[in-house]
């Protein structure tokens, strides 16, 4: 499910723009939730949505202008795909928090972004515009002081491994949480699908 970092909120939904993983880079995170629930610990793959994914939000706000639905097509087209590098683990927020694995974005990651927030009109407050952007995957949320140590002590070693070594987000994915719906915006397989 798309993430609302970032987002202004109303009574519509948050509609995101999120960066698919490949098979390997799922497969990474997945296990992480996995590990964590093992642990008794707060996880993703508690999220009982089954849109629910790995993935590094792009963009999230509660409305897109019109229009922007048919332009994102086009600006992902022959961009993907799109790699960056596994970062550490973060804390966002002040407790209880948002525990995400950050990534050190490519160029072309990054160009994207600005692509997307532009054509999303993202408000320069926002979480997600690109002067205000982390990419990351989120790992758990709610995380109160009892489990935080926990939760970074089951992360650090399979995190540490993983830190500078690359991946890769073939597709863009649309996640329109107002009406529970999602579809594929382009892919490296197809460029420019649409549903």
């Amino acid at each position: 499910m798309g993430e609302a970092a970032g987002a202004r909120r109303s009574g519509r939904g948050v509609q995101s723009v999120e960066l698919q993983l490949d098979e390997g880079g799922v497969a990474l995170v997945v296990g992480l939730w996995h590990r964590l629930v093992e642990a008794g610990l707060p996880s993703q793959a508690r999220h009982p949505s089954p849109t629910h994914r790995p993935h590094i939000t792009l963009v999230a706000v509660s409305d897109l202008p019109k229009g922007a639905d048919a332009a994102l097509g086009g600006v992902v087209a022959g961009r993907l795909p799109v790699d960056g590098r596994w970062g550490k683990v973060t804390l966002f927020g002040a407790g209880p928090w948002t525990v995400v694995w950050r990534v050190s974005p490519s160029r072309a990651m990054a160009e994207l972004q600005v692509r997307v927030a532009s054509v999303c009109a993202v408000p320069a407050d926002s979480l997600t515009a690109p002067q205000q952007w982390t990419a990351h995957v989120t790992l758990a949320r709610r995380v109160g002081e009892s489990d935080r140590p926990a939760v970074l002590d089951v992360l650090a070693e399979p995190v540490r491994a993983e830190v500078g070594r690359v991946l890769v987000a073939p597709a863009v994915r649309r996640w329109d949480a107002a009406h529970r719906r999602e579809w594929v915006v382009g892919s490296a397989r197809t460029p420019s699908a649409q549903a």
